[in-house]
């Protein structure tokens, strides 16, 4: 009962970023492309939308490769699919919310890159 938990719990470490891909993967990046073009001064929208379509690919995929891992006992891929979206986390942290500084969504990215680092450890058999 106890690894189901963790199973269970850890999965849903993951949830927020496959709602936020497959947002961005269904809206061919629509959702957040204007947004994402705006904080790179006025970059290309439609460029802005494919860069955003590709994060939530690679949202989707870190996640299937984590969910592999975690319910397969492969701790292999709960490692690569973990640092896939730490590196994601890290790079949308910096993108939307040091300049300017927002601290609340900062923290909480930060929280969830720690749980992202630790994933690995907590599910191993």
């Amino acid at each position: 009962m106890k690894i189901f938990l963790v199973k269970l719990a850890s999965s849903l470490l993951i949830l927020m970023f496959i709602v936020s891909g497959f947002r961005k993967v269904i809206t061919f990046g629509k959702s957040e492309g204007k947004r994402f073009s705006e904080k790179l001064n006025n970059f290309n929208l439609s460029l802005s939308e494919k860069i955003v379509f590709m994060a939530g690919l690679w949202e989707l995929i870190s996640c299937a490769i984590i969910l592999y891992g975690i319910w397969y006992f492969k701790n292999n891929f709960l490692k690569l699919g973990s640092l896939m979206l730490i590196f994601f986390t890290i790079f949308a942290t910096l993108i939307f919310y040091v300049k300017p500084f927002k601290y609340l969504p900062f923290l909480s990215n930060l929280t969830t890159t720690s749980a992202l680092f630790l994933l690995p450890f907590i599910c191993i058999k």
